[in-house]
């Protein structure tokens, strides 16, 4: 590894002066904030003539949902009920004729269709709440309408960051390998090979990523490791899973903490940079050669030598946030492009950088897993969907490369 430039000054901040608005104080507000808006939606949207909303009826609810799900469903039950009362028609219980004319209103707004049919999942879940059969969002005029708006505009997928052409055999234009080679020895770039590789391997939700902490990987001897993931998406109720990492994601991890100084605790942080310019030497000036109206006329006289450019990289204690992570990944792949490490057009990158997310490691780590024969259960495992019908989704495209007409009749030329 290169050595590190003598500008370079790395500071372990225990003050806390790095911003960062994700705490675990914070979290639980944000927890508590949800459900109160969540309840007070339900109580806005009731109908007058139903009972009044049971605690024992909700909480069941609240609990097996995670923070970001109570976070969207507050978001969904908010402009559900805001659209409602504009509209003076009853929320709850939800006429199938309401919720349809509700999700017109929201194409035409522009919303994605993923967030509508999200919308719909959450008035079902404030039916449970309220003790009601969600018979509207369950009505077949409801779900033919989610089809239709379905086959008008399709869901983009994240654009997929593949390991790269020499582990699978198959090109890719955004890679692994090129990322990595954009990542120098600095502290940023520690931490972005560190980051990159632990969310490709590991096939890691956002949300695990930013939570991951040094506590969770254990080393085994021949170098390798295994990363534990206590909590996630479709594991509400905390039995854990482990995933594994070669020993090259290990060493990029150790690299990284060993350089940042963190020992335990959060392992992907932020870091604030200070970039201070340099500065050419000044000569001694004369006495008779100084203004009298100046103020330093000391330093004048002294002159001072010539101060090199200083990088100052402050490490904090809180975790990246998901928005954090999607700016690494597409400062990267806009720098590897920009190095000729990666083969996109230049009328095509601007659309290239924003087709990249959070998701962009998972959905490349299921394209290599596909291409490379695993099958349905082992892929599912893999990445811990509570379904193999998932991954119909996100390798419908891959599948058709992988088809057998493409196998064995893709070399052939007339």
């Amino acid at each position: 590894m290169p050595e590190r430039p003598t500008s370079e000054i790395i500071v372990h901040d225990q003050s806390r002066k790095v911003p960062q608005p994700r705490g675990k104080d914070q979290k639980i507000d944000r927890e508590l904030q949800a459900e109160l808006r969540i309840a007070q939606a339900l109580a806005a949207g009731a109908d007058g003539t139903l009972d009044n909303i049971s605690q024992d009826r909700f909480e069941p609810e609240f609990k097996a949902m995670a923070l970001n799900s109570k976070i969207a469903a507050a978001a969904d039950l908010d402009c559900y009920v805001d659209w409602c009362l504009a509209e003076s028609r009853a929320a709850f219980p939800a006429d199938p004729v309401t919720l349809v004319r509700y999700i017109e209103a929201k194409v035409k707004a522009k919303a994605k269709p993923a967030t509508i049919v999200r919308r719909i999942s959450s008035i079902a879940k404030a039916h449970h709440m309220l003790g009601l059969a969600p018979e509207g969002p369950r009505d077949r005029m409801v779900r033919q309408t989610l089809v239709a708006i379905g086959k008008k505009k399709k869901q983009r997928q994240a654009a997929a960051i593949r390991v790269g052409e020499s582990r699978t055999g198959t090109s890719s234009p955004i890679t692994l390998e090129a990322l990595l080679q954009c990542c120098d020895s600095t502290l940023p770039g520690l931490r972005g090979a560190a980051l990159l590789s632990v969310g490709y391997y590991g096939g890691l939700r956002v949300s695990e990523l930013t939570a991951a902490e040094v506590e969770h990987l254990a080393v085994d001897t021949d170098g390798s490791g295994t990363l534990t993931v206590p909590f996630s998406k479709t594991d509400q109720e905390g039995e854990g899973a482990e995933v594994w990492m070669p020993a090259d994601t290990v060493r990029r991890v150790r690299a990284w903490l060993e350089a940042a100084e963190i020992e335990e605790g959060v392992m992907f942080r932020r870091i604030h940079v200070t970039r201070k310019k340099a500065k050419d030497s000044v000569a001694p000036q004369e006495w008779e050669s100084i203004p009298g109206h100046t103020r330093h006329y000391q330093e004048r006289l002294k002159g001072q030598a010539a101060t090199p450019a200083i990088t100052v990289y402050t490490v904090g204690p809180n975790p990246l946030t998901t928005q954090g992570v999607n700016a690494i990944y597409k400062r990267l792949v806009e720098r590897a492009w920009l190095d000729g490490l990666i083969e996109v057009g230049k009328d095509s990158i601007d659309k290239t950088l924003k087709a990249i997310s959070s998701h962009s490691l998972r959905v490349g780590l299921t394209h290599d897993l596909i291409a490379l024969g695993a099958d349905g259960v082992a892929i599912t495992n893999a990445m811990r969907w509570t379904s193999p019908g998932t991954i119909l989704r996100y390798g419908k495209k891959l599948r058709a490369k992988s088809s057998a007409t493409a196998r064995f009749l893709g070399g052939e030329t007339e």
